[in-house]
């Protein structure tokens, strides 16, 4: 049997497992007593499912990839199940990696900043506002970049890209499908800059449905391309369809800053991926055209045309008298300025303004709307420093990542399968385009609190980082690195 043929099989019974999570998650929401039972019909697929990590470790963080939603399941110590299963899957690759699978985790250049992006973290509870928060906070970095690593030493081959890169796309596609049938009666005011009963879906407020719909959009395009040029038309229309999910989910979620975030991702992707570009321009006409139909056939959404003022609230100068942006800026910036080096601490923005750091009074907010600022209130000039570290070399690996030649050195002129050049390229500016996307909707927003999107955020990072490392030790003449087989 093929690589390929173990692929759509693994694939296969991957997204039937997501179908049966999702299902089965859904139901134990609403009820508590069918809980023991959901974790006794799950014991066997995540027995079958360690086994055959153990062999093939990438079957392990493509699980996690698969139900993203766990994010909102919370278990004892404060934490919730995705930190749990992501733990469980880091062990599963070390083991793997023991018993000589996967790949050496070797020289990264992402997940040397990330690491120390969470150094930074760690200095900056020492003089935080609110240790215990911090401490969650640190426990989520540390989590995260613990999956980073993970990902990169489960990718070996190109194959094993393509499998967790289509487990991204379902995964979060799942996700945005909730959202479809949650379009309750909207009523807009100040020419739609305030919008009432918005669609969020599984999530708290519908901007964090916003940037979850503008990953799973500018990521699922990308990996369409990729399997239709690799000629897997299931794979091709299985991620089409998620691409289709996550565009009617941002538009019905309303959220302009993930609509600015979406379309600069989408900039991104056919910048660094050319062959994505009348695909692009293609599925973006006819999705959008459905989301027409779509909102016209809805009496909610077609009698006020509140996606169309919406849209054009963005160039509006009427304010929003509930809108609490500059407030929350300014009070970012003051913490700054009283904390210039560490910050408040790591998640302690609240607890900062209510104990009186800087001269704003609080007012119960949980963030500064503002990705960068609230960074930078949180961990300081160093914090901001090392994010835009990260930025920078993520960037760069992605450019370096589109230019991966189809020739490496030392093999005497053999020519190396187009697939891994096409494969690393494709995931490579799919991920990138989704961290436009989050990093678009961050100038404005700042959903990245919640766990979900945490998840789905160190997954697109990690798939960026594992493109690097295939490029890298092709380059070193590794041989059991990059090939489909």
């Amino acid at each position: 049997m093929t690589r390929a043929m173990v692929l759509d099989r693994h694939t296969a019974l991957g997204v039937g497992t997501a179908m049966v999570a999702t299902a089965a998650g859904l139901w134990v929401s609403g009820r508590s007593m069918p809980l023991g039972l959901a974790v006794l019909l799950g014991v066997p697929v995540l027995v079958w499912l360690t086994v055959a990590a153990v062999q093939r470790p990438v079957l392990a963080v493509s699980a996690v990839a698969l139900i993203p939603m766990t994010g909102n399941v919370e278990v004892p110590l404060s934490t919730h199940l995705s930190k749990v299963l992501i733990a469980a899957a880091v062990v599963v690759v070390v083991t793997a990696r023991v018993r000589g699978h996967g790949q050496r985790l070797g020289w990264s250049p992402i997940a040397a900043l990330l690491a120390a992006l969470v150094v930074s973290a760690l200095l900056s509870t020492l003089t935080s506002f609110d240790v215990p928060s911090s401490l969650r906070q640190d426990a989520n970095y540390l989590i995260g970049l613990a999956l980073v690593v993970a990902i990169v030493m489960a990718t070996v081959d190109v194959d094993d890209l393509l499998m967790l890169a289509v487990s991204v796309s379902v995964g979060g596609a799942v996700l945005c499908a909730t959202a479809l049938t949650s379009v309750s009666d909207l009523r807009a005011d100040y020419d739609a800059t305030l919008v009432v009963n918005r669609p969020r879906g599984i999530f708290t407020q519908p901007n964090q449905l916003g940037m979850a719909a503008a990953i799973v959009l500018c990521f699922s395009v990308g990996v369409s391309v990729l399997a239709a040029r690799r000629r897997r038309a299931p794979l091709a229309v299985l991620t089409g369809v998620c691409a289709a999910l996550a565009l009617a989910a941002l538009v019905l979620s309303l959220s302009r800053g993930a609509w600015f975030g979406a379309g600069l991702g989408l900039v991104v992707l056919a910048v660094l991926l050319p062959e994505a570009r009348r695909p692009l321009m293609v599925s973006v006409t006819l999705g959008l055209a459905a989301v027409v139909g779509y909102v016209a056939t809805r009496p909610q959404l077609a009698a006020r045309n509140i996606v169309t003022e919406r849209l054009e609230s963005i160039v509006s100068w009427r304010s929003n008298p509930y809108d609490e942006r500059p407030a929350l800026w300014g009070e970012a910036i003051d913490q700054l300025v009283g904390h210039p080096v560490l910050g408040t601490g790591p998640d302690a923005f609240p607890a900062a303004a209510n104990q009186g750091a800087t001269v704003t009074p609080a007012r119960g907010w949980d963030h500064a709307h503002n990705l960068f600022l609230g960074l930078g209130a949180e961990q300081g000039v160093l914090g901001l420093t090392l994010l835009a570290a990260v930025m920078g070399v993520g960037a760069w690996e992605a450019l370096r990542n589109r230019r991966m030649p189809d020739r490496p050195p030392g093999e005497g002129g053999a020519r190396e399968p187009p697939v891994l050049a096409l494969t690393v390229r494709s995931v490579s500016a799919a991920a990138t385009a989704a961290l436009t996307a989050v990093l678009g909707q961050g100038v404005v927003d700042y959903p990245l609190r919640n766990p979900v999107l945490q998840v789905m955020t160190w997954l697109v990072i990690g798939l960026l980082a594992a493109c690097a490392r295939v490029r890298s030790a092709r380059r070193d003449g590794d041989p059991s690195v990059g090939r489909s087989t």
